[in-house]
C-alpha cells in the first residue's frame, strides 16, 4: 500500500473515531433519525476504510460519499445544538479527508 493510501486510511479512521464519539455521547440511546442516519454513516466509513487503494474507481468514488457525508453532518449540526460542536468537528473530518483522497485519486490518474 502506497503512502498516499495509508494517509487516506488514517484520515477515515480518524472521521470513524469522530463519528463513534458522537454516537457514543451525544446520541447515546437515541432512537432520532439523525442516530440511525449516523449509525449506517459509520458501517459505510468502516466499509470504505477497507476498500481504499483497491482502484481509482472505488476511491474517487469514496472521496464523494465522503463529501455527502460532510453536508449531511452539517446539515445535523443545524438540527441538534447541543451536539452542534462534534458534528461540525465531524463533517470537517470527513471533508478532510475527502479532498486528502481526491487529491490522491488525482495524482495516480
Amino acid at each position: 500500500m502506497n503512502s498516499q493510501a495509508l494517509s487516506s486510511q488514517a484520515d477515515l479512521e480518524f472521521a470513524e473515531n469522530a463519528l463513534r464519539e458522537v454516537l457514543l455521547e451525544e446520541f447515546k440511546d437515541e432512537s432520532r433519525p439523525d442516530a440511525k442516519s449516523l449509525g449506517r454513516m459509520l458501517v459505510h466509513l468502516v466499509n470504505m476504510r477497507e476498500t481504499i487503494g483497491t482502484s481509482p474507481e472505488v476511491s474517487t468514488n469514496v472521496a464523494k460519499r465522503l463529501g455527502d457525508f460532510a453536508a449531511t453532518t452539517t446539515r445535523m449540526a443545524d438540527r441538534n445544538p447541543e451536539a452542534a460542536p462534534k458534528l461540525m468537528r465531524l463533517a470537517q473530518a470527513l471533508d478532510t479527508a475527502s479532498s486528502r483522497l481526491g487529491q490522491s485519486t488525482e495524482v495516480q490518474a
